[in-house]
């Protein structure tokens, strides 16, 4: 928290928001340069949904009143924001959610239940996905909310990740009351909102931040081990650089997309797919190299084995590296879906 209150004076905290939001105004470009000299001072990633991802929404989607309300304190830190999207039915299928929300009068009451929700036990709030008509189409009917968890009703479960650790979460919603004025665009439209959250979140979920630094990784392994001389390694070593290195080609392409009309189409599938693959295949050699002495830590850069742990789950959330390869496939080069 010491390390967020101080990019949060400077500004540094959300370098992509317009400046009138307590933004550095950067474009994607200098954004992603940004990110990597931070990186390169060995500073921590802020695992925070809201300024990532919620920021933008309610840029783009929010009323005045909730961009006044909400963005200070995201900026801030005040507000930890989860994300309340996939339940037990309704994964990559998201549009399958049966979370209920009855509309009544200027309230909603919801009840059912989320999965998977990543640091719900520490967030303050949650935007997410709620089914607030059944009558028309999955796609349609569907609200985006932003929840406090403070609310009576509200119970989270932590769930621990591969690495012992309480990551994520099921969240169970009790007869919770959320006023109206808490929903981002419009009534039942939240379908919309959340494409534009999900082209968001892709972005980054395509970052190839977490690759590059595992590249670095594992360039000194190698360089330690005397395994840039052996032809083998330095073959290796370079196919996976080139690969690291198209992954950021790629997501400053769709980056500037988002900078210049703030729409992603669907090709943005290639890039998680693509930015996720590298990172499993580079941290699967950074254990080939390192062996018996591939271990947790706590100091970071030594942080041999969790970078194995972390490259499992990117191919899973913002929707599954198949799903999206089925996406491509249909949207993108018009294959047929089998049947």
């Amino acid at each position: 928290m010491p390390w967020y209150k101080a990019l949060h004076r400077r500004n540094f905290i959300a370098p992509g928001w317009p400046v009138e939001y307590g933004g550095m105004g950067l474009n994607p470009s200098r954004h992603l340069i940004f990110i990597e000299e931070m990186e390169a001072m060995g500073t921590p990633w802020l695992h925070d949904a809201g300024v990532r991802n919620l920021g933008p929404a309610i840029i783009a989607w929010g009323t005045e009143e909730q961009k006044a309300y909400y963005l200070p304190r995201m900026h801030a830190g005040e507000h930890i924001w989860c994300q309340g999207y996939s339940e037990p039915s309704a994964g990559s299928d998201l549009a399958s959610l049966q979370c209920d929300g009855r509309l009544d009068g200027e309230n909603v009451i919801i009840n059912g239940q989320k999965i998977w929700t990543t640091s719900a036990h520490v967030a303050t709030h949650m935007f997410g996905l709620i089914r607030t008509d059944r009558s028309g189409k999955k796609q349609e009917g569907i609200s985006f909310m932003l929840i406090d968890m403070s609310l009576p009703g509200i119970t989270v479960r932590p769930i621990a990740n591969l690495g012992g650790h309480p990551d994520f979460c099921e969240v169970f919603f009790d007869n919770v009351v959320v006023p109206q004025s808490c929903i981002l665009g419009e009534v039942n439209q939240g379908w919309k909102v959340a494409r534009s959250l999900l082209g968001f979140e892709r972005i980054w979920a395509g970052s190839p931040r977490r690759a590059m630094k595992v590249l670095r990784q594992l360039r000194r392994e190698l360089e330690t081990q005397g395994l840039l001389d052996d032809p083998l390694w330095a073959d290796r070593f370079a196919k996976a650089s080139f690969d690291a290195l198209d992954a950021q080609d790629m997501y400053t392409q769709f980056a500037d997309l988002v900078r210049t009309d703030g729409k992603v189409g669907v090709e943005i599938s290639a890039l998680k797919i693509w930015s996720t693959s590298i990172f499993q295949n580079l941290s699967e050699m950074l254990l080939e190299v390192t062996g018996s002495r591939s271990t947790l830590s706590t100091s970071g850069e030594d942080d041999l084995l969790a970078p194995y742990y972390e490259s499992r789950a990117p191919t899973i959330f913002a929707g599954t590296n198949e799903v999206h390869l089925n996406i491509l496939a249909r949207s993108v080069l018009g294959l047929a879906k089998s049947e």
